[in-house]
């Protein structure tokens, strides 16, 4: 081989090196962008219970947890209540109602008895007692601010408060006049506790002495 085919040689060798390593690069596809992991189709965010934490945001309760106790003890949200013999345990009205009661008329009149009932809500003691003396007004239409007392029964808070007036609470057909409302508020590890007693002054004066041994019996459960 002389040196001129040797030259050449080497010229062709490297014109065949520089097109493989020039490969026309326009023919080969597009780098993809990364694309997010999956999401399982079950895999949602669990959504947060509504609040309830509204003064007089009512709590339904199931149908077998109302009524609750037998006889004359109420048991709920881990406190017993014991009412007074001479009460009638009723079935609760509606699902608003843990438990229910009345106290017959002195006179046999029945829109006259004292209707007892036990409940639950949200908001505080003193948001509480306020949404009750908005359903109490004076003779100015006024809500009357009751007096709240409270104190320790058988190891929980209990805050009793008392109004005269015109009563018109939720779901009553008209404002009955000269008309009280005694209510027991009971903090318990589970919430608010509420037993609210209403009917005409005369006859709730006289079932005091049965609301204040009912108050007294409190206990955790």
């Amino acid at each position: 081989m002389n040196k001129n085919t040797s030259i050449g040689l080497v010229v062709a060798v490297a014109s065949v090196m520089s097109l493989v390593g020039c490969e026309d690069k326009a023919t080969q596809p597009p780098l993809s962008e990364p694309k997010p992991a999956a999401v399982p189709a079950n895999n949602t965010a669990a959504t947060p219970p509504a609040s309830n934490t509204a003064p007089g945001n009512p709590v339904p309760v199931s149908p077998d947890a109302a009524n609750l106790g037998t006889g004359q003890t109420v048991t709920a949200m881990g406190v017993s209540v014991t009412l007074p013999d001479a009460w009638k345990r009723n079935p609760p009205a509606n699902q608003m109602r843990l438990a229910e009661a009345s106290v017959a008329d002195a006179g046999g009149d029945p829109a006259k008895a004292c209707l007892v009932v036990f409940s639950t809500a949200g908001g505080s003691v003193a948001d509480n007692i306020s949404r009750w003396a908005g359903q109490v007004r004076d003779a100015q239409g006024q809500p009357v601010a009751g007096t709240p007392t409270t104190k320790q029964v058988g190891g929980v808070n209990v805050t009793t408060v008392e109004m005269t007036g015109t009563f018109a609470g939720m779901g009553d057909a008209a404002p009955k006049e000269n008309w009280m409302l005694r209510g027991a508020i009971i903090e318990t590890t589970q919430g608010l506790l509420f037993i609210k007693m209403t009917g005409p002054a005369e006859g709730m004066k006289a079932a005091l002495p049965g609301f204040n041994a009912m108050v007294e019996s409190v206990k955790k459960s």
